[in-house]
């Protein structure tokens, strides 16, 4: 786990990919959808892509099939999702996921959450430091699925946010 002093440095790495999407519901209700993000919930969008991943890392002797996550109470930095961890869990407005597989390199999954007028906007990010050229060559593999992923990703967390009743509490998720 990141020290308090680097927890944001994740958004300097040099390679990035990611996807936005709008939604008429509250800010609030669309944290309760990227704050249960995993475990039986998965991940929204094109779980087949995420499955392939965890897999092939599963074969790599990764953790990438490794399922679950905090139930009952909000997530906090520091918890296990799947093969991520924590790093932000700051509700309503910022989850940030340290990817967990194999791979040469460091990455950071990011949710913002945004009020926007009468809704929200979800940004879902990708933030990857490569390791050498191999770093390089991996990321330059998986962006163009990441591009169509995190269009996908964020669409479904609007949608499932303007479907699921919302009680108006802050934090929950699980």
């Amino acid at each position: 786990m990141p020290n308090a002093t680097s927890l944001h440095d994740y958004r300097h790495y040099p390679l990035h990919a990611g996807g936005t999407a709008y939604t008429r519901a509250p800010a609030q209700a669309v944290w309760r959808v990227v704050s249960a993000i995993g475990g039986d919930n998965r991940y929204y969008a094109l779980n087949g892509l995420w499955s392939m991943r965890e897999w092939l890392d599963s074969v790599v002797g990764g953790p990438g099939r490794r399922r679950g996550r905090p139930e009952g109470r909000p997530i906090r930095a520091g918890d296990q999702i799947d093969s991520w961890q924590v790093r932000i869990a700051d509700a309503p407005e910022l989850l940030a996921l340290d990817f967990g597989m194999k791979a040469p390199g460091h990455g950071v999954l990011e949710f913002r959450v945004a009020p926007m007028g009468d809704g929200a906007r979800v940004t879902a990010t990708a933030f990857w430091d490569p390791q050498g050229t191999a770093g390089k060559i991996y990321w330059a593999a998986m962006k163009p699925a990441h591009l169509v992923l995190f269009k996908r990703l964020t669409a479904e967390i609007c949608r499932r946010a303007e479907q699921v009743p919302f009680d108006g509490r802050v934090g929950q998720g699980g």
